[in-house]
């Protein structure tokens, strides 16, 4: 997985124009899902006549921030729903483990030999 700082090397090395599509993509895409601060700047950059390398940019680094912060949490949910899972294949074991020796197996064997 490339880090932010790989992401935006690889952005930066890409024309104006074609960073100003990115991120405005970036942009109405959050926009049109109800993305209140993504409405906000749409609308100050649709007044521009010519929108600023540093703001095209920022837009393409707080998204790619956001979509890495949203990468870590998953790993950290999933990395904590793999320990509850382990502890709790490690609880069945216990239990299979106190049924095995709650069981008498002499008696058991002394009810095969009589059938």
């Amino acid at each position: 997985m490339a880090s932010v700082d790989q992401k935006m090397k690889e952005f930066q090395s890409q024309s104006y124009e074609e960073r100003l599509k990115i991120s405005m993509n970036i942009i109405t895409n959050l926009k049109e899902r109800g993305n209140v601060q993504a409405q906000e700047i749409y609308d100050s950059i649709a007044q521009m006549e010519k929108i600023p390398e540093e703001v095209v940019n920022a837009i393409y680094k707080d998204f790619c921030d956001s979509v890495d912060r949203l990468e870590q949490k998953k790993v950290q949910w999933q990395l904590h729903h793999f320990d509850e899972v382990k502890v709790y294949m490690q609880k069945l074991r216990d239990e299979e483990n106190a049924q095995r020796e709650a069981e008498n197996t002499e008696s058991l064997l002394d009810w095969l030999e009589d059938v």
